[in-house]
């Protein structure tokens, strides 16, 4: 009897041992996870059955169920209605959902949930985020009260980017070297999308000019999606550059009037 107890034991463990094996290697990709407002993207669940039949596929926004395919039903898929989301039924199947017209509510989470059919039933669930964005239409705006300082001034610069979505973050460099790290990038809400704004308030010091003249940049960022930046050259009120325009000024005046007195010579002689 307890021999006949233990092969049981062996027979169930072997069982269950298939059981757990018989669905594997569940992957979900998203491409691209990085979506522009209006676009498309391809959700692919790839799995390996291990020649399990297959039960079916479900997909979820965030708790939300949106497609299913049941290979032994009629039809094999089904849509449940979320907003904003738009599923291509012609490229969807088994292995992919392909969404059209994304919109800003499909931010966030996405699973793909397979399961296998009897005897086995097993189910696995893989998770993966997907993100929405607008990017700015153009570089920013930086823009300054003036365009020639000295030591001991103040430098007011005010640096903005158009409305994205999510916001931009801008920063202030000059020389090269990020400044005013507690200035705080203020955003207002532009409809569904966002305007960033940064001021700058900086007392200048010898320290800042570089061959009498600041380079001053403003760098608009999304993250690792978007960067881009407006670079200002302002000038040192003592900069040579305008007395070398003048004193060469003088000596074109110079030459031209020496060119009209040998011209009068040489008429009246």
């Amino acid at each position: 009897m307890r021999f006949l107890w233990g092969f049981v034991d062996l027979f169930a463990v072997i069982c269950f041992a298939g059981v757990a094996h018989s669905l594997k290697d569940v992957v979900l990709e998203i491409e691209p996870r990085v979506v522009h407002l209006g676009a498309y993207s391809t959700l692919s669940c790839r799995y390996d059955l291990e020649d399990a039949p297959l039960y079916t596929v479900k997909w979820y926004r965030g708790h939300h169920e949106f497609y299913r395919y049941t290979p032994k039903e009629f039809p094999s898929t089904k849509i449940f209605p979320f907003d904003d989301l738009h599923v291509d039924l012609v490229h969807s199947n088994e292995r992919q959902v392909v969404l059209t017209e994304v919109g800003f509510n499909l931010s966030g989470n996405f699973s793909c949930e397979v399961t296998t059919d009897a005897p086995s039933f097993s189910t696995r669930v893989v998770s993966t985020d997907m993100l929405v964005v607008v990017l700015p239409s153009n570089p920013p705006t930086l823009t300054t009260e003036r365009t020639f300082y000295d030591s001991g001034d103040v430098l007011r610069a005010n640096c903005s980017s158009p409305p994205s979505r999510p916001a931009s973050t801008l920063t202030f460099y000059l020389k090269g070297v990020q400044i005013c790290e507690m200035c705080t990038t203020r955003k207002a809400s532009a409809g569904d999308l966002f305007h960033s704004e940064n001021y700058l308030e900086l007392p200048l010091f010898p320290s800042h000019f570089q061959q009498n003249r600041l380079t001053l940049k403003c760098v608009a960022e999304i993250g690792n999606l978007y960067q881009q930046y407006a670079e200002l050259n302002l000038y040192n009120v003592h900069d040579p550059i305008p007395a070398r325009v003048m004193q060469n000024s003088a000596v074109c005046y110079n030459l031209a009037i020496m060119n009209i007195v040998m011209i009068l010579l040489y008429l009246f002689t």
